[in-house]
């Protein structure tokens, strides 16, 4: 009986070692865990460093092109007369018309009532088909086509806000350029000269632990 209770005593000796040693790893891992985690908490509410003009053209480079295909439209329809007097973009629909027609990209149908209205109907040729795309617009279905391209020069006139180190704002300077076959046909196309530079004013700012930026002036000429 005594080597017997011997032996079970070393057993349940050594069974609490085991269960003591499994305790204490199980403690070290939850305690690196929660280290991770309290890690992670800190790193992330931390703010960053101040704004700079690197970090507003990084946000830039990160979310925009740097080309971006530009289009201009014309209505499908273009109708003018004593009710609705034909205007500037009437006449440059009907020039377009003609341009695009010489090119062999349509065909346009023209008729005029007795009150003196006239009516211009387009349609895509077969060879127009794959270069003019149609989109909805103002005055109806229209022909899309890309006449150029936005591209983007670069972030200009930084400014930090005086008492704020993570708003600021800038200027996205960038112009027209590339034309295609396409930019002298559309006579529709508004204010979009080659190589003239525009400005986007920006907004930016830091809010759920992340940087942002807001367009509040997307289009203006330089001064």
């Amino acid at each position: 009986m005594t080597q017997a209770g011997d032996n079970m005593r070393r057993r349940l000796s050594q069974g609490n070692q085991v269960a003591l040693r499994r305790s204490a790893s199980f403690a070290a891992g939850a305690g690196l865990l929660l280290a991770a985690v309290s890690l992670l908490m800190i790193t992330g509410c931390a703010k960053p460093e101040p704004l700079t003009r690197e970090k507003a053209e990084s946000l830039i480079r990160e979310s925009a092109f740097s080309r971006e295909p530009v289009y201009a439209e014309v209505p499908m329809t273009v109708r003018f007369g004593p009710r609705s007097p034909m205007d500037d973009f009437d006449g440059k629909s009907v020039r377009t018309f003609q341009n695009l027609k010489a090119a062999g990209l349509i065909t346009f149908s023209e008729s005029h009532d007795p009150d003196g209205t006239a009516t211009y109907v387009a349609k895509v040729t077969q060879n127009g088909f794959h270069i003019l795309g149609t989109a909805p617009s103002a005055r109806g279905p229209a022909l899309r086509g890309r006449i150029c391209e936005k591209v983007v020069d670069g972030i200009r006139d930084f400014q930090r806000h005086p008492t704020n180190p993570l708003v600021g704002r800038a200027e996205l300077a960038w112009h027209y350029d590339s034309p295609t076959d396409l930019y002298p046909m559309f006579e529709t196309k508004i204010n979009k000269p080659l190589k003239k530079t525009f400005l986007t004013l920006i907004s930016f700012y830091w809010k759920d632990r992340t940087w942002n930026y807001d367009v509040t002036v997307r289009k203006t000429e330089v001064e």
